[in-house]
């Protein structure tokens, strides 16, 4: 994770586990194909909806750019 998406997680209470939950059982809303950049949105563990934006690095590895919590308009 980002230094930023660290920060934007603790202020919403996130930790890792809760990026990482997100991640792996969200889906992915939105795509930059250029950048190889991915919103993903899913629940926290405590069933928060939670929003993610990340990319792939060059070594297939995946960086966490922010953290938010999703409320949807």
């Amino acid at each position: 994770m980002t230094e930023h998406a660290d920060d934007e997680a603790a202020a919403e209470e996130f930790d890792i586990y809760d990026v990482e939950h997100a991640i792996l059982a969200g889906r992915v809303r939105r795509t930059w194909p250029r950048e190889g950049t991915y919103e993903v949105v899913g629940s926290a563990l405590d069933n928060r909806r939670i929003g993610v934006v990340c990319r792939i690095t060059v070594g297939g590895k995946v960086r966490v750019i922010t953290v938010y919590e999703d409320n949807p308009k």
